[in-house]
């Protein structure tokens, strides 16, 4: 299997033809190499009788995320791939064919892995992206004063994993979001020279703004009437839809970042560059009590508390 299918897609000079126990990697003189890695397991990151193509599109997209929250261009990656009895061959098939289109799709090399055999089938990358020396972007830099931003829309990620289940009343127009997420990988390189800090929307968008103000010991305000929802995320708010749902269910794949007041015109003509949409939902304050966290906002002032402000795995 790994000879006629993954070899195929390995034909790059540090794979070595995936006939050796390690890649061989030349990093380019001024960069530095950014690392990082998502696993994906069935039953948990994406439904059991998930189509291969969803479950190859989102293990890339998770990884290629990570990359664009630290303004990285991709450059390889390793793929462990645990196969269970429930994926037969064709799948097995499917599910490489898929990966081996995103890997073109986002510039990535295949430089190894390992395949076993697994109770549950799951695929665990890991990425390597560079940057220019100590330019990548981190969690740890916020300023207070400075605005909080954040792209694309959210809630379509939970929204669409709904409509991949088959729940009823569901918005078939957020299933892309979900099947597949297209992170915003241009707009983050060139991000690295404007944000103070930054991080990928997985979890959901108030667990991850905690991480934001942990790591730089700052709080956030967030105006809840200005965080951008698709129609289909207007349309299930109005319907009655809870707001945690939307905003903790994870699974965007957006950037949430922090930048001084004075680059919003930069931020403006980033975002008609790259095509992409760019909202301003806060700002960065000082810590109330010691806290480090967001608070959302309702428009006359008061804290919007959410019962789930993100994803938990334990």
């Amino acid at each position: 299997m790994i000879r006629a299918l993954l070899a195929p897609l390995a034909q790059n000079p540090s794979a070595l033809g995936l006939q050796d126990d390690a890649a061989l990697v030349a990093p380019p003189p001024g960069m530095d190499m950014v690392i990082s890695s998502d696993a994906l397991v069935s039953g948990v990151h994406f439904p059991v009788q998930a189509e291969a193509s969803l479950v190859a599109n989102r293990a890339l997209a998770c990884n290629i995320s990570d990359l664009a929250a630290k303004g990285a261009a991709p450059a390889g990656c390793t793929l462990s791939l645990g196969l269970s009895e429930a994926w037969d061959e064709a799948y097995i098939g499917q599910l490489i064919t898929a990966f081996g289109r995103g890997l073109q799709a986002w510039a990535l090399e295949l430089w190894g892995g390992d395949t076993v055999r697994a109770p549950t089938g799951f695929l665990s990358l890991t990425v390597h992206g560079w940057v220019p020396h100590q330019k990548m972007l981190t969690r740890k830099g916020a300023q207070i004063g400075d605005d909080v931003y954040v792209t694309g829309v959210l809630g379509d990620g939970w929204l669409g994993l709904q409509h991949v289940l088959g729940a009823p009343n569901s918005f078939a127009d957020a299933q892309l979001a979900y099947s597949d997420p297209q992170p915003p990988l241009a707009f983050g390189q060139k991000l690295r020279d404007i944000a103070t800090s930054a991080l990928d929307v997985s979890d959901g968008l108030m667990a991850d703004l905690d991480h934001l103000c942990a790591a730089s010991a700052v709080g956030m305000e967030i105006d809840a009437a200005d965080i951008p929802y698709s129609e289909a995320g207007q349309a299930y708010l109005a319907a009655g839809g809870q707001l945690e749902n939307l905003l903790g269910g994870g699974d965007d794949l957006q950037i949430a970042f922090t930048a001084p007041p004075e680059t919003e015109a930069a931020l403006t003509a980033l975002g008609q560059g790259t095509q992409t949409q760019v909202t301003k939902i806060g700002r960065v304050r000082a810590t109330i009590s010691g806290q480090p966290s967001a608070v959302l906002r309702a428009p006359n002032g008061a804290e919007i508390a959410l019962a789930t402000r993100g994803y938990r795995h334990f």
